[in-house]
């Protein structure tokens, strides 16, 4: 089929929550993001996201240690069992209730999950050869739980496994450590070891030997615990404290390497040699919290992520230099576009920023923060060594792509803000629309002069394209404009809309436009004679979900859904829409029909997703997705309620998934042998990613 689209990857953020994890060999990371996994090949400088997708967002997953086995938890509890070499996803599995942590022991042939007050024990298959089975082949019961773990009096927050797989050390919120067996053993009984005032954040044992925990808690405080095998008794053999600013917020240690790891709220990490504690570096990396890290097997780098920037960090301590150093953007964004090329994407956010990143690669490579308000929209020049950018603090900006500097601003001769950009066939004249004063400006980008302003519309201009020696422009004042801005003859044509325009796009060859309105319709024109040839009814396509605010069904709210996002293929024969939905429409332009429909995502943790609402969540007091359990920690912030945009805090407020770009690629070629490809840019409100989806044919 030509239309099978095939997902390829995912660009546009590096992590959102959940561990870090280095393969056998140090030389991948793999990174939660979502509902996802992203495979960062530090080697080649590459970025690969499995195709396979969660039920919520991923709390934590673990690796086989021969790196075949893939288990990845939600924040429900529900697992997905992947081999990783063959791409297949191989069992579902339900926890029923949230993981904090969970691990593989170092035989492979066990899982242990942290459940609550209790650690479960489960039996996996197998994924190296000999003894055990499974090696990766589907079975009809994966995971078998052999034993459950009770004695806390609190939440279960992280474990360790002994190199010999036959002990596991387990902290909990209680503020104890406990060192419990794999297999019953006569005479023994469970150790718990007091002695900690905050809550334990890791726990490890010696090297080779399980005589020896390692305990860190909130406070900084690192236990050292030993067995003695004389008296058969543990005692406290060292007690040493982080003396930083901040708590510790996560740890994690290498004990082949004698290494260990703290990260601080404060956003430093400070790295410290075992067994004595002493420390070696102390490093600020970031100005929020550090949410988790990880020490590479080798020893030789540490994974650093950060939750609510965004940031992912690869150090290496030895030569204090970074080998991995990526953040996706702040806050929601607002706009892509593809180079002419095909081989740079450049993505605006409300965070003021600009990013180009490297279709090959999957890595952002340079970062633009020059503008001091959202950006609107950003679109490359026809040669493509020039980027150009409209922002709501009142500038356009040309950004020079061989020396990664702004060498030219262009304003108004009075404050405004602008919402849309675009550049002529010849890359020397620069047009802008604004929300404010319903004019659109012209500039020479070689010099940055102002060519003229247009007035007309009657509302806040949507976009602005440049076709056939005409500027389109579309409105919310119900109309599309032509002007002739080279011979300076102002409006050429009006058409009127039955409703307010979204967006418009013009058809490659320049022919044709087409254009969506706020009542789900597409309406395709004639450039040439100003008629229309076409319509699209897409209230039926987009199909909205229902959200747990909603007090109708998702069927009475198509009329609130519109197409924000439209493109044409590289030949104009389809036309490629996005918008209020979860889903991406493909039209046959000629024959006005939907070709394609298909899910952007099924993550659950954002809303409206689903079309109907189980009636089994509702309550007395009201639905229970509305009501917030868990208790706001202390010092955080809480927002005032109503807030869509920023900092959501530790307020519970579920994001929706709205598309608000769509690319196809220019050259309609791939450099992986697909057919063509495009790229879609979803807004999360919280955190935005792009999908790189390739298109093969069948």
């Amino acid at each position: 089929m030509k239309f099978s689209y095939e997902f390829s990857n995912l660009c546009g953020t590096v992590y959102k929550d959940g561990n870090l994890i280095f393969t056998s060999d140090s030389t991948k990371l793999l990174s939660p993001v979502g509902s996802r996994i992203t495979v960062f090949d530090l080697k080649s400088s590459k970025t690969i996201t499995l195709p396979f997708e969660t039920r919520k967002d991923i709390k934590c997953f673990t690796v086989s240690p021969d790196n075949t086995m893939l288990l990845c938890v939600d924040v429900e509890g529900r697992a997905i069992l992947i081999n990783i070499h063959r791409k297949v996803l191989l069992a579902h599995h339900n926890f029923k209730k949230a993981v904090a942590d969970i691990k593989y022991s170092p035989c492979g042939m066990y899982i242990a999950v942290t459940h609550d007050k209790h650690l479960q024990l489960w039996s996996c298959p197998f994924s190296g050869g000999g003894g055990g089975g499974g090696g990766g082949v589907k079975e009809f019961a994966p995971f078998v739980l052999l034993r459950t773990y009770p004695g806390q009096y609190d939440e279960v927050t992280c474990f360790s496994w002994s190199s010999c797989s036959e002990y596991i050390a387990c902290g909990s919120r209680d503020m104890t450590v406990k060192v419990l067996t794999r297999s019953p053993v006569e005479g023994w009984k469970p150790v718990t070891l007091t002695g900690h005032k905050k809550p334990i954040v890791g726990v490890w044992f010696g090297d080779g030997s399980a005589d020896t925990v390692i305990s860190v808690s909130r406070d900084g405080g690192m236990f050292q615990w030993t067995h003695s095998s004389a008296t058969s008794r543990w005692s406290l053999t060292d007690k040493k404290f982080v003396n930083q600013p901040g708590n510790v917020h996560v740890s994690s240690a290498s004990l082949q390497n004698k290494l260990l790891v703290v990260g601080l709220t404060n956003g430093q990490f400070t790295l410290y040699d075992l067994p004595e504690c002493d420390l070696i570096q102390t490093l600020s990396v970031s100005q929020k919290d550090i949410s988790t890290v990880t020490i590479s097997p080798s020893g030789e780098l540490l994974a650093l992520g950060c939750r609510s920037l965004g940031q992912l960090l690869v150090w290496e301590w030895q030569s204090e230099s970074y080998i991995l150093k990526q953040q996706g953007h702040s806050y929601s964004m607002s706009s892509v576009s593809y180079s002419p090329d095909s081989l740079a994407i450049a993505t605006g956010g409300d965070d003021g920023k600009v990013k180009v990143w490297s279709t090959e690669t999957g890595f952002c490579y340079v970062t633009f923060n020059e503008h001091t308000s959202s950006v609107t929209d950003v679109t490359f020049r026809s040669n493509g060594n020039v980027l150009v950018s409209a922002s709501l603090d009142g500038t356009v900006r040309a950004f020079d792509l061989f020396r990664y500097r702004n060498f030219r601003t262009m304003t108004s001769p009075t404050p405004v803000q602008f919402s849309c950009v675009c550049c002529d066939a010849s890359g020397d004249v620069v047009a802008a629309g604004t929300t404010d004063t319903f004019q659109i400006y012209t500039w020479n980008l070689q010099t940055g002069k102002l060519l003229e302003m247009l007035s007309g519309h009657e509302g806040p201009v949507t976009a602005v394209h440049f076709t056939q020696g005409l500027l389109v422009s579309s409105s919310w004042d119900k109309t599309i404009r032509f002007w002739d801005t080279f011979e300076c003859k102002g409006t050429t044509d009006t058409l009127q809309l039955s409703s307010d325009c979204t967006t418009v796009a013009v058809r490659p060859d320049g022919l044709q436009v087409s254009v969506a309105t706020l009542n789900s319709d597409i309406t395709f024109y004639d450039v040439r004679l100003a008629t229309p040839v076409g319509t699209i009814e897409g209230r039926h396509d987009l199909w909205p979900g229902r959200s747990k605010h909603d007090l109708i069904s998702a069927k009475s709210q198509k009329r609130n859904h519109c197409f924000t996002a439209l493109c044409y293929s590289a030949d104009g024969s389809v036309l490629l829409a996005g918008g209020r939905s979860k889903f991406i429409c493909i039209y046959n332009v000629a024959q006005t029909v939907l070709l394609k429909r298909f899910e952007v995502s099924r993550n659950l943790s954002y809303d409206a997703m689903l079309e109907f609402l189980r009636s089994d969540n509702m309550t007395d007091q009201g639905a229970l997705d509305l009501m917030d359990t868990e208790e706001h920690c202390p010092g955080t912030e809480v927002p005032l309620p109503g807030v869509t945009k920023g900092d959501f805090s530790s307020r519970r407020t579920a994001p929706t998934i709205n598309v608000y770009d769509v690319q196809f690629c220019p050259t309609g070629l791939s450099q992986h042998d697909y057919s063509s490809n495009i790229i879609i840019r979803k807004l999360y409100n919280i955190i935005t990613v792009i999908l790189h989806l390739l298109l093969r044919e069948v």
